[in-house]
This record gives structure tokens, sequence and C-alpha cells, in this order.
């Protein structure tokens, strides 16, 4: 029986005449006719074969058309297929909040101000967020819309701002100083953008351009300023950004800014604006600038408001010149990434912090130029409850400097963070108030070392560090040995646990210990026997793969 559409038959599915017989290669390979009887034979399968071929020329038009019909159905069902997925896709099912929320993480409103600004693209980008999300949908638009979180950020970039027609600005025109035409529509753009914030805090970022002393800049200027009592946050991308000289300001300008980041591309101008709220002020530097410094820029009011200090690429000379201004200043961070210019011996007196409680001092590059030993020479910290110190590669200087900073000082440390090349979690003295014990770059040799520290000695009765709460160790290089750290962890708990109840103490100590490790060193310590009996002292472990 054959097929209606395309006339296949399984009765027909073999060739109707030979190929390759005995036979005809043979005459092929010849001049010779064949016999009566071979050619009578040849002639009936010739004629069989030609009947054939014109059946399946006629079977070939009409699977030819079979197939258009195919492609055509095939063609229809994916476009059904796709509309109905479409229709049926999770984000048009996504509850508001939820979507909020993606909104939120996709315009960096979770980042740090500090870290989110360098990277991100100008608020009036309309190919980045959040202008994209108000552009794919009525219900994304609306959910964006009423969102003003979503616009609380606002970085402005006056060369961004210039339409394109007029952005090709020419040296000469720089040099003379002749504006571009004034964008009104961008500015038009900015005052939506601030509108769409509603009545939250801001944290803006402004980076204008030295030359563009004219409408165009005062324009951006008066339009920002006009929300500075929203102000929380304030980064200056260049220091001629804010001129405060060029605003009427009164006691209730700046109510909200806790927060003010000055770039420092050019000299430091003095800041002096009434904000009550101002506590954090940072210095980011820009290689071998700043070493004219010699305060912190701030007027006599604003630097005794604040208790929170970043000092970033700039010396730790000029970032004890700043210090020295701030005199109420609790919370100190120095990230240095610079050549030395530092002689202790150049520093006429110890420089006292009296009130600092939390310090962080990190050196990020090769430690041949390194200056935080003298740094640390040049510093008293009394009050001191918090250190954090990250180097790069050991510094055979840093750890008796330490020492002699810490008996310098008489601090009661409660929180120490620091890398294992410091190489100073070994002789610290503050083991009597220290709670917090964070050492990061270790390898398995380090951490032997460290619960080494933290057994209490055969002949002693004493705990060390009897008010350790938590311990943070984050390994990086895989294990050289057969070095079991979960046992050795057990049984420095046990050392301790021992100690405490013959000396009537009955804290378990510490009582978390977090662990970063390697994925597969993770996984064995998170199969390990071990880790189920501390948890059962009580002990809280988290066991997290790097």
């Amino acid at each position: 029986m054959s097929c209606p559409k395309c006339g296949y038959s399984s009765d027909r599915a073999h060739l109707p005449i030979p190929l390759h017989s005995t036979c005809v290669d043979n005459l092929l390979h010849t001049n010779d006719s064949p016999t009566e009887d071979e050619q009578k034979t040849m002639e009936t399968s010739l004629g069989h074969g030609k009947s054939e071929l014109k059946h399946l020329k006629a079977r070939i038009v009409s699977v030819k058309v079979l197939l258009e019909e195919l492609e055509r159905a095939k063609a229809l069902l994916a476009k059904a297929v796709s509309e109905h997925e479409t229709v049926l896709n999770p984000m048009r099912r996504m509850p508001d909040d939820l979507l909020v929320e993606i909104f939120l993480h996709g315009t960096g409103l979770y980042i740090d101000p500090g870290d989110y600004f360098p990277s991100a693209r100008h608020s009036l980008d309309l190919n980045s967020p959040p202008w994209t999300y108000s552009r794919v949908c009525r219900r994304w638009r609306g959910t964006a819309m009423r969102t003003p979180l979503l616009w609380t950020r606002v970085k402005i970039e006056a060369d961004h701002l210039v339409s394109l027609r007029h952005s090709q600005i020419t040296r000469q025109n720089v040099r003379n100083k002749y504006p571009s035409p004034l964008p009104f529509g961008r500015l038009s753009l900015l005052s939506g953008y601030l509108s769409r914030s509603a009545a939250l805090p801001l944290a803006i970022y402004l980076d204008m351009p030295s030359y563009r002393s004219d409408n165009y800049a005062y324009s951006i200027s008066a339009l920002i300023a006009s929300h500075s009592q929203r102000w929380e946050s304030l980064f200056l991308g260049r220091v001629q950004s804010f001129d405060s000289n060029n605003m009427v300001l009164s006691e209730d300008s700046f109510p909200l800014l806790r927060r003010l980041q000055v770039k420092l591309l050019e000299v430091l101008p003095l800041v002096d604006i009434p904000a009550p709220s101002l506590k954090s002020y940072s210095i980011v530097g820009s290689g071998g600038l700043g070493s004219s410094i010699t305060e912190a820029k701030l007027s006599t009011k604003l630097c005794s408001q604040i208790t929170d200090c970043l000092i970033s690429n700039i010396s730790y000379k000029v970032a004890l010149r700043v210090c020295e201004h701030l005199p109420n200043l609790c919370r100190l961070v120095v990230v240095q990434d610079l050549p030395p210019d530092f002689d202790p011996n150049s520093e006429d007196q110890i420089k006292v912090l009296p009130r600092l409680k939390e310090l962080l001092v990190e050196q990020l590059n090769d430690p041949v130029y390194s200056n935080v030993p003298a740094f640390f020479e040049s510093i008293t910290c009394p009050a001191l409850t918090s250190l954090s110190i990250r180097v790069s590669q050991f510094d055979p200087l840093l750890k008796s400097t330490i020492e002699e900073f810490e008996k310098r000082s008489a601090f009661n440390l409660e929180r120490l963070v620091i890398n294992a090349w410091t190489d100073i979690y070994k002789d610290i003295q503050s083991t009597m108030t220290l709670k917090s014990l964070a050492v990061t770059e270790l390898s398995y040799h380090n951490v032997n070392d460290i619960f080494c520290k933290l057994k209490p000695l055969e002949s002693t009765t004493t705990t060390p560090f009897p008010v350790l709460h938590q311990l943070k160790l984050h390994l990086w290089r895989i294990p050289g040995g057969s070095y079991d750290l979960m046992e050795n962890l057990y049984h420095c708990v046990l050392s301790r646990l021992s100690t405490a109840n013959y000396s009537n103490h009955n804290n378990l100590s510490p009582l978390e210990v977090f662990i970063i490790a390697p994925e597969k060193e993770a996984r064995k310590m998170l199969d390990h026997p071990r880790l189920g009996t501390l948890r059962s002292l009580g002990m809280k472990i988290d066991i997290i793969a790097s």
C-alpha cells in the first residue's frame, strides 16, 4: 500500500534494476555485445528502471510540496509557542516588591556610593539604569516611576551633558574658555531625574572641569544646589566641581549631609559650608599629588565634627597632617599605593590621636616601598579598640613596630583584622580584651601557629585570649601535607575549655568560627566528624568555599 502524500511503499523499497552485476561489469570493460538471453534480461530490467525512475521523480515533487507545507506549519507553530512562552514568562507574574529589589540591585543601591560612583555611568545616560527599566513596558515604567529610591544616586559629569552636536571642543576653545551652547534639553532631563527621587536623601557625584566657569556650569550647579537640603553624601570628582561661594547658604542648606569625599587632582580648596550632620570626610589622591597639603582643608567647625576619615593614595605624612586637624576623629582608614616619601625622623614628635577607636591601614604596593612601619612609629592611639592591617608582602620591620605602637599606646584592643603577611598575630599583647580575631591570606602553616597561640601552655592555668568570641580564618593555599585543620581546631577548643573550667570560667571560647577555604578543602571540613562534635558543644561554625 502506497502513502497518498509521498507515494512510499515498502514493497517497492528494492531497486528494480540490478547494480554492479558481474555480467554488466564485464561488458562495460569490453566492446563485446551481450548474448541474446542477456539482452532480453537487460531490456526487461531497463524498462522497469525507467518506470521506477519516473515514479521517484513524481514522489520527489510530492515530497517537496509536503516539505513546504511542513515548514509553513512549523513556522506557524513556533510563533504560537513563542507567543505563549512570552505570555507565560515568570517576569509577568513577578510580584512588584521583588521587581523593585531587582531594580535596586541593578542600579547599585546596595553598593556603597564611594565604590559605586567611580565605575557608574553618568545619570543622564539613557542606556543605563534606571532609565532602561522605564522603557521595557508600561508595568516596568510604572514600577520605576513609583520607586523614588532608584533615582537617588546622581552622577553629574559636565562633559557628558553636552549634546553630541556641540561635544567637540577644541583645545583652543578650552584655552580661550569659549563654552559650548547650553544644552537646555539635558538640564530638563536632569530636573526630571531629580524630581523622580521625591523627597528622599541624595548621594551626589559632581565632576565639573575647571574651564567650565560659565553659565553652563552655573546652571548645573544651581539645579543641583536647589536640592541641597536632601544631600546625604557628596563626592567631588574635581575640586572645582563645587563652589559654595556662588551659593546662597543658610544653616539649613545641608541638614542631611553626612559624608564628603574630594578627589585630589589639583590644589585642594577650603570647604566651609553649614553641614551640622557632616561626620565622614575622605580625600582620594592621584599620583604624587597632595604633598603640599598641610591641613584637612575644612573649616574649624567642620573639622571638629569629623569622626570618620578615609585617606587614599596620599602619602602617610600627609595623612598625619590631615588627622592632626581632626580632634574628634574616631575612625581612620588609610589606603596607600604610592612610593615612599616618609622619613619618620623628619617628624618633630609623635602624633597623638586621643579619640581614635578604629584604625585600618592597607599598603597595596611592593614592600620595598612600604611606609607602614614609619606610619605606626609616628602615632599613638590610647583609645584604640579595633585595628586592621593589610600589607602585600612580608615586612621585617612591621612586627617590632606594632609591638612598640601597642606598648606606647597602651590600648585595650577588642578587634584585630590582619593578613598573614603582617606576622603580628604571634606577639600581640592585647590578649585579655580581644573579642574578635580575623586573619586572611593564610597558609595551613600559619593556621597551626594561630592554634598554638590560642592553646594554653601546659605549665599555666591561664587561658590566652580569655574573652575571644569570634575567630575568622581565610585560607588561600592548598595544604602541602596531611594537616587536619578541623582536628587541630577541636583539640585547641578542648584545651581552652579545660583550662577555663579549671579557672572557674564557664565560657566556651571562641563561640563563633568562620572559615573560608578552597572548595576541595572546604568540602572535607564539612564532612569531618569533628564538625558535629564542635557544634554540639555550642559553637557556631560556618565554612565557606572560596
